[in-house]
């Protein structure tokens, strides 16, 4: 009865013979192509994270040796003398209370991190005025982001 309904160019498939034949073999080339995408997947995981090791490790050597070579010339440099102390900085006062000692602390820290073992004092620390109109800093690098050409 079901055979009846099937237009005549269905008919071969409908057979038990011919219809598991094909099924089995759709099964077993759907399987392996998966088994195969997914080995080579695996197998470029391991590739880039060997390589990444590798890279590590070199830049870290390297990153040792330059780092024991600034340390040893800056402690070279900063052993001051007994007979020059150094004169003690003066506390940084806000514009008008207008930026937190926080942030001059952090300003501070900065100016220590890139002065390579030279001794500042920061003085004074004041905000810049703004132009009327304008972006602040972090909204003009925004737009430069998200609309410089490729």
């Amino acid at each position: 009865m079901l055979t009846s309904l099937l237009p005549t160019g269905i008919m071969p498939l409908v057979g038990t013979e011919l219809s598991d034949s094909k099924g089995m073999l759709m099964a077993v080339i759907t399987c392996s192509g998966i088994l195969v995408v997914f080995v080579i997947l695996l197998l470029l995981i391991f590739i880039f994270y060997a390589y990444g090791g590798i890279i590590r490790f070199f830049t870290a050597s390297g990153e040792k040796k330059a780092a024991a070579k600034k340390a040893a010339e800056a402690s070279a440099k900063s052993e001051p003398s007994a007979s020059s102390p150094l004169p003690a900085a003066q506390p940084v006062q806000a514009d008008d209370g207008a930026i937190p000692g926080e942030i001059i602390a952090v300003i501070a820290a900065a100016v220590a991190a890139m002065s390579d073992g030279k001794k500042y004092a920061i003085k004074k620390v004041s905000r810049a005025q703004r132009q009327t109109g304008s972006r602040s800093a972090w909204a003009a690098m925004g737009i430069y982001e998200n609309t410089r050409p490729f």
